[in-house]
């Protein structure tokens, strides 16, 4: 099989773990007025945009309305708050750096906005580790739809076919298999408990394996 030419890294869940937290601030929320939030529920967010809306379904558990949007901001602030004290997960950074000494194109494709996304890059000083970073205001339709990938792989000049995408969620794996890519699930504490068995390769943390292990197992060459 020819060699890769591409791989692409989901944002949140995959680089930093913007997610746990998030779903425990929601799920704060909610015991703060008398209700549980499952993983089971929740988990139509994970990876993607307005697969599910925790304020209408708390305005539904709860019988009164509240203003939508100024719960929305308080959890986003709470929630960056954290975020601004993790690190990046495990092997990120490494792996990166690998694809770039290989040759091979470095890419972002994620589903929350640029402003979110190239934030956190330049908090951890690790944009120029990547050649191109597409967002959701880079396109009309977020994952599971393909589109991301899609993009992510003609802003590297490479055949979809030939790209390997590293994901944490279900919605992020469909996406990748959409676009044509092999995918490599590499959950977080929040995503381990989400079926991720549609992707290519499971691991426990990118921290274990070199790249060119990564790519010896899906059947490419660096």
């Amino acid at each position: 099989m020819p060699g890769a030419q591409g791989i692409v890294f989901d944002f949140d869940g995959t680089i930093l773990d913007t997610e746990t937290s998030e779903f425990e601030e929601w799920r704060a929320v909610f015991q703060a007025r008398g209700h549980e939030l499952s993983l089971d529920v929740y988990q139509h967010t994970v990876g993607t945009a307005g697969g599910y809306d925790p304020c209408a379904h708390l305005a539904e558990l709860t019988g009164t309305e509240f203003d939508r949007d100024a719960l929305r901001r308080e959890v986003w602030a709470r929630n960056k708050t954290r975020c601004e004290s993790q690190p990046l997960l495990p092997g990120v950074v490494d792996r990166a750096r690998e694809a770039r000494a290989a040759g091979l194109g470095t890419a972002i494709a994620s589903s929350s906005p640029s402003a979110w996304v190239d934030g956190w890059l330049e908090h951890h000083s690790i944009r120029d580790l990547f050649d191109a970073v597409c967002t959701s205001d880079d396109v009309e339709r977020v994952k599971p739809a393909p589109d991301l990938f899609l993009l992510a792989a003609r802003r590297l000049r490479a055949q979809p076919w030939r790209c390997v995408a590293f994901e944490d969620s279900p919605n992020g794996i469909r996406a990748a298999h959409a676009a044509g890519m092999r995918c490599v699930a590499v959950p977080n504490a929040l995503t381990r408990r989400l079926p991720l068995d549609e992707a290519d390769l499971v691991l426990d943390s990118l921290a274990d394996h070199s790249l060119g292990e990564i790519l010896g197992r899906l059947g490419f060459g660096a």
